[in-house]
């Protein structure tokens, strides 16, 4: 029994990797039209790789998304973590009317705010600027709802005696709230930073500059760039997969953790 587990799990790990190993054949492709072969060849991947660093703006591309994804998933954390941990420990009039109001912009679609939240940044003098693409995503309705469902679990004696002992709200949060919610925290940050690090459709509207680009927006002009070599772009595409698997692979088990609502207990 255990050798026919064994046997499945293999074969389903190798149907997993073997999209990751097409990638690999596809970017040795050492022409616009040849797709590789079943093979690869990595001094022709290598070539590609020389050939992305050197020439047009990849580098660039790269250096934009991982200020995006970076910026934004940092200042969500900042700011969900605190209107979450305030909605589930404080009690203010009008608290629970506002985390439904949030709870329900949830069901917007990103579409239907695009043309008001242009109209902002454009009044903003935000077009062609960082602060343009990151402001309006530093703060989430889904990481607010994440960090709540967390924070309610958090053992309110604890809290109750530091505040006996007349430590501020604030200190409270710094001190013992942000600690306790680490796997939330870590799982928001890791689900904004691949949200951004794959967005497309914001960047192409608000940066008209080149200069500006992140990799989904600058992967799409390397067609003409390069005369659309095959190789090249599944190379570009090959190192664009890279950040986001490491940083998975670093976080996987607070992302786990996190997804686990009440993995904080009393």
């Amino acid at each position: 029994m255990k050798a026919v587990r064994n046997t499945l799990l293999t074969l389903v790990v190798a149907v997993l990797l073997l999209p990751v190993y097409a990638m690999f054949a596809v970017s040795s492709a050492s022409d616009a039209t040849d797709l590789g072969g079943f093979g690869f060849d990595v001094s022709q991947l290598g070539a590609h790789v020389s050939q992305l660093f050197d020439q047009g703006g990849f580098p660039l591309y790269l250096r934009n998304s991982l200020i995006l994804a970076l910026g934004i998933g940092v200042l969500e954390v900042i700011f969900s973590s605190a209107a979450g941990y305030a909605l589930a420990q404080l009690r203010f009039p009008g608290s629970r009317v506002l985390f439904a109001v949030i709870v329900g912009t949830l069901s917007l679609s990103p579409i239907v705010v695009l043309v008001p939240m242009y109209l902002i940044v454009k009044e903003l003098g935000w077009i062609n600027s960082y602060q343009g693409m990151i402001v309006p995503f530093m703060m989430s309705a889904f990481g607010v709802f994440l960090v709540r469902q967390f924070a309610l679990a958090l053992p309110h004696e604890l809290l109750l005696s530091a505040r006996v002992d007349g430590a501020s709200e604030l200190r409270i949060f710094v001190r013992i709230g942000v600690p306790l919610l680490r796997p939330a925290l870590l799982t928001l940050f890791l689900l904004q930073f691949l949200a951004q690090w794959d967005n497309l459709l914001w960047p192409l509207i608000v940066a008209n500059d080149p200069g500006l680009w992140p990799l989904p927006v600058g992967l799409s002009q390397l067609q003409t760039e390069y005369d659309f070599s095959i190789g090249l772009v599944s190379t570009a595409a090959l190192i664009t997969a890279v950040p986001p698997l490491v940083l998975m692979f670093l976080l996987q088990r607070y992302y786990v953790a996190g997804l686990t609502l009440g993995g904080v207990r009393k």
